[in-house]
């Protein structure tokens, strides 16, 4: 799913509720966290001289802004890996980004499965049979 904040209302704080969010539900499902996709969209205006991979290093570095990945890396997600061939928007040259985001809050449950516990019987030693009765010399 990807969401888009339209550009009338960018710079407002829209992007940031809409993460906190879907950060309140997975606290509250108690999931391990967040994989998402995001688009690098100021890649496009250092395309030419810039690899995709030295753009996003340097996004993570903090010595490039990019409108996008950047906002979403101070908001606690980590960059896992480029997807290629993610999107048709040119901005980015094509390129998605792979982020995570681990949820601090998260609690493994402890699963309890019912256990049979067989019925008590009673134990009757029985010799055993002639020809398995080890031999003595």
């Amino acid at each position: 799913m990807d969401s888009v904040v339209l550009s009338d209302y960018r710079s407002q704080g829209v992007g940031g509720k809409l993460i906190e969010a879907r950060y309140d539900v997975i606290r509250k499902l108690n999931l391990r966290g967040l994989v998402a996709g995001s688009i690098p969209i100021d890649y496009s205006k250092v395309a030419n001289h810039v690899t995709i991979e030295q753009y996003v290093h340097d996004v993570i570095a903090g010595t490039r802004f990019d409108t996008n990945l950047s906002k979403q890396l101070r908001k606690g997600f980590k960059v896992h890996g480029l997807i290629p061939n993610y999107t048709t928007e040119e901005s980015c040259g094509g390129y998605g980004v792979e982020i995570v985001w681990d949820n601090p809050d998260y609690r493994p449950l402890r699963r309890s499965y019912p256990v049979a516990v067989p019925a008590r019987r009673a134990f009757v030693v029985r010799p055993l049979p002639a020809p398995l009765m080890p031999r003595t010399a």
